[in-house]
């Protein structure tokens, strides 16, 4: 057993064995296989590779060819192009206008930009190890040559028509040779460079002569030739005279008289020459002034052209806008970074930011939808000419501010005219030359509907016609990006209008735009008409010129246009207005023998110190006439700011000078006459009452009466609008002397009166004082008539007619309504007693009239207070007499209903009807006074106000009624006794009441 075990086990090894050995074979077959077959392979791969190799190099030899090929074919169409490319090339781009056609220089600048594109391309620029090719190489020199001589006339011709004057007006043919002009260089891929010199060269203009109206020098030399022309005028003018008056031989010639002579010559000629440095002076700044203004002037027209071509061109192959690619470049040159600045700043408060400097972000913030040249330029002036003259004015220890502050209403003048026909130029372009542009209908196209503009290289801007007239759209006054699309107008001229995308908000069609919502004057003048002053002064561009909208100085710290000129003058403008202020209302110092000083009131201003003031207001405001003061109409507010702090000032100065005489020391006790501080008080009414007229008649002397008997709608426009400015300085005139002076006055006076007056209750009207003739002529003339005189020989002639009207309006109007009030306590009142009140009234009339016109007012008694008093006046005398109490069957009611029907009743006061009903009324029913236990004056005061109003006393007059009523029912309740008087009154007073206070207050 164990023998066979072991054979088997050596029999599966040797199997084992054996398999293991034909394995190996069969993968030794396997492994030449896959040889074979890899052999096989690497011999196809090299073939295709050397293949694909070849293949390449056909290919690249090919494409080569091709650039090859189109490079010369490039340079046979420049070289038969027609182009002088020889003379363009030695007349280095000048005279370009004469010498080369725009279609065949926009022609070859499309050739020389894809030779450039060829040339630049690796395989034919020669490599460092490599060869070159001959044909290329032969070509490059004369290509780059053409490429030079292009640039070269593309330069020359943007130079001409950056530099020609503008004073002739934008031609239609000038606008389409910069829109030739501008394609050649979107050719050359260097239109944002090239449109970015042009707004340099233009800036540099504009600062060139900025730099020579406000430079020390220059206004050194203005003085001193106006100073030097004025003397030789001068001269001449007193030589002519001396000759016309040396005629007379018969006069002397004594030493004596020819020292006098000497002395009149000097002086003549000083006052001529002081007359004629002024006008010369006036002359010179207005001359300087009008050369800054038509330098900036050209330079904005030359970059608002500029920016209209670029907006309303697109290349026709690309269907680029040169406007969009100029915005998109994101090249901002380093002079234009402050002006980017702040109208990165305006675009985020308007966009609701809280504003602030811009940060830099990565690309470009502008788009064609808030990029404008024109505006960059502007600002860039702008911010410009506020730091030269903040400069100027800091210059030598502001030793030049005087002068300097001086050219500001010339400048203002200057640049008003500029803007204004900037304005103009820009309104022009946006009027339409053809109704058919509306709808997005082409401007041009007839009726057959052909485009003149052409669609095909670069002849597409030569017939260019709309270059003068715009549609244009609706746009905020003060919106600084809109001009982007006011330049742009609608693409309706360009063979691609139809496939613009318009991105501007504001572009909805021609038609919307000639009747929508108006210009940056606020929608009141039409867009083919001139602007006028008023959309002019609202126009964004005037707005940044004086500093920008309600910000003067950004966070840069640099002021902006006109406003440190601005501000200078105002300052010197103040400083001329203030200095007679030093030598008014001096205070007086007096001393007694021991040496100690004594209260003395303060010394008045003279009538010849108003009228210095006068003179110097008048030549403050003769500096916004063009022909007196070589200023702008416009200025006539900004100066009348300055006259009215002055005289705030003024009253200021008045109102310490004013002695407190409260109401117990304005007249003397003794004699009657007004007191030393009240006299005093009168002066200073009348010295403001001059100074008031002065002021009241200074716009009319000023504008109107030199040129008079001619007249002119700006002139009076310039005095309204004076006038205007000119008030709240009339009304704190006024109300200083009303506060101060007139009403004490008035209520010392009226308190007189009321002592006066209150005498009526002392027995004047008692039936038995009348019946015994005790008192022969009425209480008025007694007691009233001769208060009434004195108060106007006192007081009334020492006061200027308006305040002694005032004052007489005032003392009437209380001596009414006191009088009647305590005529109306008078109890008891007979038939008798009546007719001689009836007689005091008349009187008592007679003497306001008198007094009222001796106020000096126009007015008669009866308009004064809108003819109340007197209203009430009158019908007192019928309510004297009013009897319908005799009818004893009447009820209360009745009574009550028949006196409200009476036609007086509204005329009087509730309170005179109260006090009148209780003359009736019995023993028992006490008057109001009485009842008060007060005085009848005292408590006619209280109805009456020592000023006039009555208007508090009423409702305390119904309640002091309504309590004296009360009293009388419980009186009546206990006591029943009633002998004489009228039981019903009480009834009466009760339902009378409440009805009269209602028609009051209706």
């Amino acid at each position: 057993t164990s023998g066979s075990g072991g054979t088997a086990a050596l029999t599966t090894l040797s199997a084992t064995r054996d398999k293991a050995e034909r394995l190996r074979r069969q993968s030794e077959v396997l492994d030449t296989v896959a040889r074979r077959v890899e052999s096989t392979l690497q011999r196809g791969v090299t073939r295709l590779d050397s293949a694909t190799t070849r293949l390449s190099r056909v290919l690249d030899l090919s494409s080569t060819l091709k650039m090859v090929l189109r490079l010369q074919f490039e340079a046979r169409k420049v070289h038969g192009s027609g182009l002088d490319l020889e003379a363009m090339r030695y007349s280095g781009g000048s005279g370009g206008s004469g010498m080369v056609d725009l279609r065949d220089l926009t022609r070859a600048a499309a050739s020389v930009a894809a030779m450039e594109e060829l040339l630049s391309h690796p395989a034919l620029t020669p490599s460092a190890g490599g060869g070159t090719i001959d044909v290329v190489e032969k070509l490059r020199p004369e290509a780059e040559a053409v490429a030079k001589s292009v640039r070269q006339a593309a330069a020359g011709l943007m130079d001409e028509l950056q530099n020609a004057p503008t004073s002739s007006g934008t031609t239609t043919a000038s606008l389409s040779r910069l829109g030739a002009t501008l394609q050649v260089y979107f050719h050359l891929g260097e239109l944002p460079d090239a449109s970015w010199k042009a707004v340099a060269s233009a800036l540099s203009s504009a600062e060139k002569a900025g730099s020579q109206l406000f430079h020390p020098t220059g206004i050194k030399q203005m003085k001193e030739s106006a100073q030097s022309e004025a003397r030789a005028l001068a001269e001449a003018e007193t030589d002519g005279k001396s000759a016309k008056d040396g005629k007379d031989d018969s006069k002397s010639s004594s030493g004596g008289t020819t020292a006098m002579d000497a002395r009149q010559r000097k002086k003549q000629t000083e006052a001529a020459y002081e007359r004629l440095y002024r006008r010369k002076l006036r002359e010179k700044r207005a001359a300087a002034a009008s050369r800054w203004a038509t330098g900036v002037a050209d330079a904005a027209s030359r970059v608002w052209n500029l920016h209209r071509v670029l907006a309303r061109r697109n290349d026709p192959v690309t269907r680029k806008n040169f406007l969009e690619v100029v915005a998109e470049s994101g090249v901002v040159p380093e002079e234009f970074r402050v002006a980017e600045k702040r109208l990165m700043e305006e675009m985020r408060r308007k966009e609701g930011g809280e504003g602030g400097a811009a940060s830099d972000t990565d690309g470009s913030p502008w788009n064609r939808s808030n990029f404008s040249l024109f505006w960059m330029f502007w600002v860039q002036i702008c911010v410009g000419l506020g730091g030269r003259i903040q400069r100027l004015l800091k210059y030598d220890s502001g030793s030049l501010v005087e002068d300097v502050a001086a050219l500001y209403p010339a400048v203002r003048a200057a640049s008003l005219e500029m803007v204004t026909e900037l304005y103009d130029t820009m309104q022009m372009g946006l009027s339409s030359l053809d109704d058919t542009s509306a709808g997005g209908s082409s401007i041009g196209t007839g009726a057959s509907g052909w485009n003149a503009t052409g669609v095909m290289g670069g002849s597409a801007g030569l017939e260019d016609s709309v270059f003068l007239g715009w549609s244009g759209s609706g746009m905020d006054s003060d919106d600084h990006f809109s001009r982007a699309d006011e330049a742009a107008g609608f693409f309706a001229t360009n063979a691609d209008a139809w496939t613009h995308v318009e991105s501007s908000p504001g572009a909805t069609g021609a038609g919307d735009a000639s009747v929508g919502s108006g210009t940056r004057s606020g929608g009141a003048t039409a867009l083919a008409t001139s602007s006028s002053t008023l959309a002019v002064f609202s126009s964004a561009e005037w707005t940044a010129l004086h500093g920008g909208k309600g910000k003067s100085t950004y966070d840069d710290g640099n002021p902006m246009g006109l406003v440190p000129l601005q501000n200078s003058f105002l300052k010197e403008s103040r400083k001329r207005l203030f200095a007679p202020l030093e030598f008014m209302f001096p205070e007086a110092v007096s001393v007694d023998e021991n040496g100690v000083a004594l209260p003395v009131l303060p010394t008045l201003p003279s009538r010849y110190d108003l009228a210095k003031l006068d003179s110097n207001v008048r030549d403050e405001l003769a500096l916004a006439d063009p022909r007196q003061g070589g200023g702008d109409f416009s200025i006539t507010t900004m100066i009348s700011g300055n006259i009215v702090d002055m005289l705030h000032e003024f009253c200021s100065s008045a109102r310490r000078s004013i002695s407190d005489t409260g109401d117990d020391r304005v007249f003397d006790s003794r004699t009657g006459s007004a007191t030393e501080s009240m006299s005093h008080n009168l002066k200073v009414a009348s010295v403001m009452s001059i100074l008031a007229s002065f002021i009241r008649n200074a716009p009319e002397n000023t504008f109107i009466v030199p040129y008079r008997p001619a007249q002119s709608p700006q002139h009076e426009e310039a005095a309204h609008s004076c006038r205007m400015a000119l008030l709240p300085a009339l009304q704190e005139i006024e109300s200083l002397v009303k506060t101060s002076i007139l009403y004490p006055l008035c209520r010392a006076l009226n308190r007189q009166m009321s002592t006066a007056i209150v005498k009526m209750h002392r027995g004047t009207y008692l039936q038995d004082s009348i019946d015994d003739g005790s008192q022969s002529s009425s209480f008025v003339q007694i007691h009233l008539t001769d208060l009434y005189d004195k108060i106007a020989s006192t007081y009334l002639s020492q006061l200027p007619n308006e305040y002694a009207s005032i004052v007489a309006s005032t003392i009437a109007t209380y001596s009414i309504y006191s009088f009647v009030s305590n005529a109306a306590l008078i109890r008891p009142l007979g038939e008798t007693s009546r007719l001689k009140l009836t007689q005091d009234l008349a009187d008592f009339e007679l003497a306001l009239e008198q007094l009222v016109f001796k106020g000096g007012t126009s007015l008669s008694l009866s308009q004064i207070a809108g003819g109340k008093p007197y209203a009430e006046l009158r019908a007192v005398r019928q309510l004297l007499f009013w009897n319908m109490l005799d009818d004893k069957k009447h009820s209360p009611a009745e009574v009550a209903k028949g006196l409200l029907r009476e036609a007086w009743v509204k005329d009087v006061r509730p309170s005179t009807l109260f006090h009148f009903l209780f003359s009736f009324a019995p023993a028992l029913l006490s008057s109001p006074h009485h009842f008060k236990r007060m005085d009848a004056g005292d408590y006619v005061g209280t109805l009456v106000k020592l000023d006039g109003s009555i208007d508090d006393g009423e409702a305390s007059a119904w309640m002091t009624t309504m309590a004296c009523c009360d009293a009388y029912q419980q009186r009546e309740s206990v006591d029943g006794r009633v002998i004489e008087g009228d039981r019903r009154i009480g009834a009466i007073l009760m339902i009378l009441g409440p009805e009269l206070l209602r028609r009051r207050r209706q």
